[in-house]
């Protein structure tokens, strides 16, 4: 790197007093040096005369690479300063439904702003992968319902949100100002396939029990997005909690309950300790977050 360096300011200067002085060293040392470089590489670099410097061919193909090769190594620097302090990395997410449509995607918005060199990679999961992916080291934070967390998982509540009807614009309920959960017995429901929305699903029965009916469930999807897209399209209604409203799918009415709606609670996990700057940085951020809501 010094023979790189010592070249480049020479070539860019054109002259070996020039360069001596941009180096801080002695012209001597740096003739040397130069010279030592070319006897490396087998050929010459520059036509030198002692009134005069010029780069060779040879010397010009060298130069870009010797640029780009400085160039990057100060970057490797730099990004590695930054890593030690928490500026630059990756921030594994782990997510499920309802995170998406609440105040994570904010939340993760505001974090980039002012970690811009963050990458930030996403992966949608059911909750209770979370915590698995999180012991095993898969992720380093993640969105999730209320389940069985396992050890070594820090647990924080997040969000606290009621149940919501979401209906099409053109549905018979479209004028009520509130819907009434008997209302529903009747409607094909769209709801989360019983795999992925295992642990969402005991409570929209439970919530439909109360009114004396099972959910008549005439369409499964994988994610909300598709399932708000069959709702609006009239194909049946469904349950959501009331972080729906941040869709602003068109075609798509919420309407509150007038029964009292079950609270479907969210939580961020971490693992407890043995986590990165950049994951401690997100964690004081929440923090800070759910300190002053």
């Amino acid at each position: 790197m010094r023979e790189l360096r010592a070249f480049v300011a020479v070539a860019e200067e054109l002259s070996f007093v020039g360069a001596a002085k941009r180096l801080n060293v002695a012209q001597p040392a740096l003739s040397r040096t130069i010279s030592m470089l070319e006897a490396k590489l087998g050929v010459q670099l520059l036509d030198r005369t002692t009134r005069s410097t010029h780069v060779t061919l040879a010397g010009k193909v060298f130069l870009a690479e010797a640029q780009y090769t400085l160039a990057q190594m100060k970057r490797a620097i730099q990004l590695t300063q930054e890593a030690e302090i928490g500026l630059t990395g990756e921030l594994r997410v782990g997510y499920m439904d309802f995170a998406i449509h609440g105040p994570m995607v904010p939340l993760l918005a505001e974090f980039k702003r002012t970690h811009p060199l963050v990458k930030v990679s996403l992966k949608r999961h059911r909750s209770d992968a979370q915590s698995t992916d999180l012991n095993a080291n898969r992720i380093d934070i993640g969105f999730a319902v209320r389940h069985r967390f396992q050890g070594n998982v820090e647990v924080r509540p997040f969000t606290q949100e009621p149940l919501v009807a979401v209906l099409s614009r053109h549905h018979r309920l479209a004028g009520q100002e509130r819907v009434s959960l008997s209302d529903l017995a009747e409607e094909p429901f769209i709801m989360g396939d019983r795999e992925g929305w295992e642990l969402y699903l005991p409570t929209v029965e439970a919530f439909c029990a109360t009114a004396g009916f099972v959910p008549r469930i005439a369409l499964e999807a994988q994610d909300g997005a598709t399932i708000f897209s069959l709702v609006a399209a009239g194909l049946g209604v469904t349950v959501y909690p009331s972080c729906v409203r941040n869709a602003e799918l068109p075609g798509l009415l919420i309407k509150e309950f007038v029964e009292a709606s079950p609270i479907v609670e969210t939580f961020v996990l971490t693992r407890q300790a043995g986590y990165s700057l950049v994951t401690g940085k997100m964690v004081a951020y929440l923090q800070h977050l759910l300190s002053v809501r």
